[in-house]
C-alpha cells in the first residue's frame, strides 16, 4: 500500500531543516497539494509582509525574482501591488506546478537553489526575494552574493531568516560582510516578528527578521 503523501510531508522536521537538496524537494512535492492551506491555517505571513517592504522600491513591470517560489505566495502577495515580471525558481517540481497554475509568474524554473550560479542572466531583474528559504541553504552568504549578480545595480532584495539561524550563525555578521565587500547597502534589518506562530514547534520560539538591501 503506498504510503500517505500528508504523513510523509510532516514528517520532515521543518524545525531542523536540513540542505539535503533530494529531501527538501521530496518533502515539498509531497506537501505541495495541501501546502498553502496548511501555512494558512499556521497564520504565516512572510510573504505579504516581504511583498509590502519589496514593493514600495519598485514601478509596475519591474522584473522581481523569486528564489524559492514554491507554490507562489509571495508572487500573490506582490500581485496585491501591480503588475510586475515574475521570475520564480525551485527545486519542486509539485510546487512550481502549482505557482504556474496562478498565471502569475512570466518564467518558472525547476532549480536546486544550491547550485551556483543560478539560471538567471547578470543584472536582468530589478528585485529579487528570498522568503523563507535560508533554512535549507548550506552557504547563505553564496546564496545572496549570487542574487546580487542577478539584480540590476540599484535593484532591491530582500530575504528572510529565522531568529534562531541569524543568532547561531551570526547572520549579521553575513549581512554587514556582504556591505563591505560592495554587493549591497543596507536598506532594513527590520525586527523579529511572527514566523509560524500557529505551529506549535515554532510558535514564539522561532521569529522571523526581514533584511531589505540595495544592489549596488
Amino acid at each position: 500500500m503506498a504510503s500517505d503523501p500528508s504523513k510523509r510531508a510532516h514528517s520532515f522536521d521543518l524545525r531542523s531543516g536540513t540542505t539535503d537538496a533530494a529531501a527538501v524537494s521530496g518533502h515539498y512535492d509531497d506537501w505541495a497539494s495541501s501546502y498553502d492551506e496548511t501555512l494558512k491555517s499556521w497564520n504565516y505571513q512572510a510573504p505579504r509582509t516581504a511583498a509590502e517592504r519589496l514593493a514600495a522600491h519598485l514601478e509596475a513591470r519591474d522584473a522581481v525574482l523569486d528564489v524559492g517560489c514554491g507554490t507562489g505566495l509571495f508572487g500573490q502577495a506582490m500581485a496585491r501591488f501591480g503588475a510586475f515580471g515574475m521570475v520564480g525558481l525551485d527545486i519542486s517540481a509539485q510546487s512550481l506546478r502549482r505557482a504556474r497554475a496562478l498565471g502569475l509568474y512570466d518564467r518558472l524554473v525547476e532549480h536546486d537553489l544550491q547550485r551556483l550560479p543560478l539560471p538567471v542572466a547578470e543584472n536582468s531583474v530589478q528585485a529579487a526575494a528570498c522568503i523563507g528559504v535560508l533554512t535549507y541553504i548550506e552557504n547563505a552568504a553564496d546564496l545572496l552574493r549570487d542574487l546580487c549578480r542577478c539584480v540590476a545595480p540599484g535593484g532591491v532584495m530582500t530575504f528572510t531568516q529565522r531568529t534562531d539561524r541569524w543568532a547561531e550563525l551570526d547572520f549579521g555578521k553575513t549581512v554587514e560582510t556582504l556591505a563591505t565587500q560592495g554587493h549591497w547597502t543596507v536598506l532594513e534589518i527590520g525586527q523579529p516578528e511572527d514566523y509560524l506562530p500557529g505551529n506549535e514547534d515554532f510558535g514564539q520560539d522561532i521569529r522571523v527578521i526581514h533584511t531589505v538591501c540595495r544592489a549596488i
